[in-house]
């Protein structure tokens, strides 16, 4: 056995790829896999699953504001996620309108540290939203509601055995199922999309595909950007006037393409040598690419906005949901790349972006020609930011809020506290 394969050098492996802490992670979460191919104790793991249903049994308000309890997996080491920032977000303007929020932890994520409530409520306030709401400990009670949300798969196991609610709604920004390959955790996160639930959706392509393929009734918000970090306020080229495309590098993400993205941009670097490469969305480590590139880390979002201005084009793939990233980058001046496919285009159009199939030759041909065109590559970043500037969060939030009083058959508040 070769040192490459032994224990030991598999372990030096991941150190090397991921940094210390990342990588014993990665290597004893193989080792698990590997040694532990039966589960060990699957009613203790996932009995969950097989909870009692309760249906919803309170009474709906004849109107006014809302009492609207969330249910969000464990926080602890999420402060960079861009589900949580919506969710927040929503929050945060529900409450300026007057509805009544609790917020309670239902579960832990594979690979994110648990935390407290006292500490989930200090993270939410400092990595996301001031929000009044208070985060809680889900221990099996929780307070009445006129709306109870599920945020994720697991969490609609947790809320299906709610009973003190007039509706239960589903905030879904995926799709989940899509996660997993075919087995027992994609049939989970499946059936989650069949009990009834009112979804409030990420965009017109989750809400059509779970009417089409669940039944489920849904209604769909868009896509903005915060104004107040991401503009082309501020230097926008280099110094050294090098042509810079920025990839969304996600090596732990299956959705992001991470794989597809790298072997378009060694098709790129090889017919346009010059080009400088930035892969941001993971930390520094060590990895063997086939061009030379900068990565920066993990870096604060008015460093970012800083980095993408300076980027004349990005690289951003998705194929399962959008991320914010596209609008944030156009709001910056960037010319954005991405695949074609209905997740994308329910947002993303060719007018706005360069749209390609997704394989390595079509986005390294979308990247090319606009390095080499700078007319298109003007009229792309141009297109981009006027869709970008058109969008707005506020709008979003109150289709957010309009589906609440649809779901519960009341009528809406008209008026809005700024």
């Amino acid at each position: 056995m070769s040192w490459r394969e032994s224990r030991l050098g598999k372990v030096w492996a991941s150190v090397s790829n991921y940094g210390l802490r990342e990588g014993l992670q990665d290597a004893l979460a193989r080792w698990g896999r590997n040694r532990l191919r039966i589960p060990q104790n699957v009613l203790g793991d996932y009995g969950w699953v097989l909870n009692e249903d309760r249906p919803a049994t309170l009474q709906a308000p004849g109107a006014g504001p809302l009492k609207i309890n969330w249910l969000v997996q464990n926080i602890g080491g999420a402060t960079g996620s861009g589900g949580l920032f919506n969710i927040f977000r929503a929050i945060r303007h529900l409450e300026h309108w007057g509805h009544q929020h609790r917020v309670y932890m239902a579960g832990e994520v594979v690979g994110r540290s648990a935390v407290s409530a006292a500490q989930a409520n200090k993270l939410a306030r400092q990595y996301f939203f001031p929000i009044k709401a208070q985060i809680e400990e889900f221990t099996g009670e929780i307070a009445d509601s006129d709306a109870l949300v599920a945020t994720s798969w697991s969490t609609a196991y947790t809320a299906r055995t709610v009973g003190n609610t007039a509706r239960k709604f589903y905030f879904v920004q995926d799709l989940e199922h899509l996660f997993y390959p075919e087995g027992s955790l994609c049939e989970f996160a499946k059936q989650t999309y069949r009990w009834g639930f009112h979804g409030i959706t990420a965009g017109k392509w989750i809400a059509e595909t779970l009417h089409r393929e669940f039944g489920m009734e849904c209604s769909a918000f868009g896509f903005s950007y915060d104004r107040e970090t991401y503009s082309r306020n501020g230097s926008r080229r280099l110094s050294d006037g090098k042509k810079r495309v920025l990839f969304y590098a996600r090596p732990r993400s299956e959705r992001r393409g991470f794989e597809l993205g790298i072997l378009a941009l060694s098709l790129v670097a090889r017919k346009m040598p010059d080009t400088e490469f930035v892969l941001v969305g993971f930390p520094p480590r060590s990895m063997q690419l086939p061009f030379t590139a900068v990565i920066p880390g993990i870096l604060a979002a008015s460093e970012l906005a800083a980095l993408y201005r300076s980027c004349n084009i990005a690289l951003v793939l998705s194929h399962t949901n959008l991320s914010l990233l596209p609008l944030e980058l156009m709001a910056c001046g960037c010319a954005v790349v991405s695949n074609s496919g209905p997740n994308v285009e329910w947002l993303l159009t060719d007018r706005v972006v360069q749209l390609a199939r997704p394989t390595p030759e079509a986005l390294a041909d979308a990247v090319v020609t606009l390095l080499g065109n700078e007319q298109l590559r003007a009229e792309k970043a141009a297109a981009g930011l006027a869709f970008a500037e058109s969008t707005d969060w506020i709008s979003e939030i109150k289709r957010i809020e309009s589906v609440f009083y649809r779901g519960l058959n009341i009528p809406p508040l008209v008026k809005y506290n700024a």
